[in-house]
């Protein structure tokens, strides 16, 4: 064969291989600009984070856009033959906080410990907020079913007296901040009615152990006096009754004076004073060896661990008192004076 035959045979197989090697070069450019731009970059730069990530997580230092970017890493496991799959997972992620939460298998624990944390500050405020309140129970004493106090000639119910400025103290008392009220009843039902206390004076254990319950601070009982069922008593005016509980008895009688000044300035009804109430020997002693106070609603309540007075208001016997009574317009004054002493008593605010 001839030399230039020969050339001509090299020439052109070398063009030849040169061409195929430009096409081929040609068409791998544009499949992978369809696809995904730089998906090998990509893949290689989101491993890279992964790897980073892991590495800085065990010092504790990965920052939180990093660790989410790690995440995804695992989510996608991005390769050539899953780039759209991986594509689509990063960008769903991004987009979707729920998602992406559910694939942060690194900051999820932290997010539920977060979110725990959060409920039981919640919880512990909302605890706060009651534990900080003063409990005050109202006790509107006397009922219609266990312990009536009906005075037909005299016009009036005890039980009825008691519970309409037991209502109003209420009221008024719910006006101020930092205290919460309760009342022993709300109606002239006995508060025992279930008869979860029997023995001695058991409708006025279970008003004592309602305050128990509710950890009051204080237990106000609000009644009304009388000597007789006729008209003729001399006796008239607001008064105390208070425990000789050395540890109460001092909180007591503040309380005490206060509830008379406010009463006496409220409504025409004099000031009789407050008064230690009788010793009943036959009752025992007290946790520190004091005798006893004669009566229950108190002592009740000293042995469970509270201080406890009785307001009278008034005599339903006297003319002057039991018109007072009789008003109820003057009932709510009343009430609404009790509240108002025992606000002072704490300095408590109006809402």
């Amino acid at each position: 064969m001839k030399k230039s035959n020969i050339s001509k045979m090299i020439l052109s197989g070398f063009l030849t291989v040169c061409v195929a090697a430009v096409a081929g070069c040609g068409s791998s450019s544009e499949t992978s600009s369809q696809q995904a731009p730089d998906v090998s970059g990509t893949s290689s730069e989101v491993q890279s984070i992964a790897e980073v990530s892991k590495e800085e997580s065990s010092d504790g230092s990965v920052p939180a856009d990093s660790s989410d970017e790690a995440s995804k890493s695992e989510k996608s496991g991005i390769s050539v033959s899953q780039d759209d799959h991986g594509q689509e997972l990063i960008t769903d992620t991004e987009d979707d906080p729920d998602e992406e939460s559910s694939g942060n298998t690194s900051s999820e624990p932290e997010s539920e410990t977060d979110r725990a944390s959060a409920s039981d500050k919640s919880e512990n405020e909302e605890n706060d907020d009651k534990d900080g309140n003063i409990v005050i129970m109202l006790d509107p004493g006397h009922d219609d079913d266990e312990s009536p106090r009906n005075h037909k000639k005299l016009g009036v119910n005890e039980q009825d007296l008691n519970l309409k400025i037991g209502l109003a103290c209420y009221d008024r008392l719910s006006e101020y901040e930092g205290v919460t009220p309760y009342l022993t009843r709300t109606d002239g039902h006995c508060p025992n009615a279930d008869k979860e206390f029997s023995g001695v004076k058991d409708c006025i254990h279970k008003r004592a152990h309602m305050a128990e319950e509710k950890d009051a601070d204080f237990f106000v009982s609000l009644h009304c006096d009388a000597l007789d069922e006729d008209f003729g008593t001399e006796a008239n005016g607001v008064a105390v009754y208070i425990t000789n509980y050395p540890e109460y008895s001092s909180k007591c009688e503040k309380l005490g004076n206060i509830i008379i000044d406010h009463i006496t300035e409220a409504v025409d009804l004099k000031s009789r004073g407050v008064f230690l109430n009788e010793l009943d020997e036959e009752k025992g002693t007290y946790k520190d060896g004091t005798t006893k106070d004669k009566l229950y609603l108190l002592s009740y309540n000293v042995d469970y661990g509270r201080p406890a007075l009785i307001v009278e208001h008034g005599f339903m016997d006297n003319e002057h008192d039991n018109a007072i009574l009789r008003d109820d317009e003057k009932l709510k004054l009343i009430g609404q004076a009790d509240a108002d002493a025992i606000a002072e008593y704490y300095g408590l605010k109006l809402k």
